[in-house]
């Protein structure tokens, strides 16, 4: 139950880092999975989105505000200022918060692809 983390240092250049979330392992009763299940997260709304990744010309870009970003469907290449790539694949989650400085590269997979976001702020 991972996440990628995009941040901005104090000079602005963004960063990717794997954050491991904390879970409580509720074990399998009948008729139910065992379940791994992390502390809650405070949200007051989510966003569907759909990324028309047709013709696209990627740029640089900060997040527009701290939010988790989870690809339904496609896969997605995150690259940050200091040169780190990462090819995602559908079902990723990564928390956005590079609010300051270059930004990073979202490069979708062509075709429209489904996307969840969920503020934080």
């Amino acid at each position: 139950m991972d996440y990628l983390r995009i941040w901005a240092d104090d000079e602005g250049e963004s960063h990717l880092e794997e954050v491991t979330l904390d879970r409580v392992v509720t074990p399998a009763a009948a008729g139910i999975v065992e379940l791994c299940v992390s502390a809650g997260i405070a949200v007051d709304r989510l966003q569907f989105l759909e990324a028309h990744a047709v013709d696209q010309h990627p740029d640089w870009h900060c997040a527009p505000r701290r939010q988790f970003v989870v690809w339904l469907d496609g896969s997605v290449r995150i690259t940050t200022s200091d040169g780190d790539t990462r090819l995602l694949p559908t079902g990723s989650v990564v928390l956005a918060e590079d609010l300051h400085g270059k930004g990073h590269v979202t490069d979708h997979e062509p075709g429209v692809r489904r996307i969840l976001q969920i503020p934080l702020d």
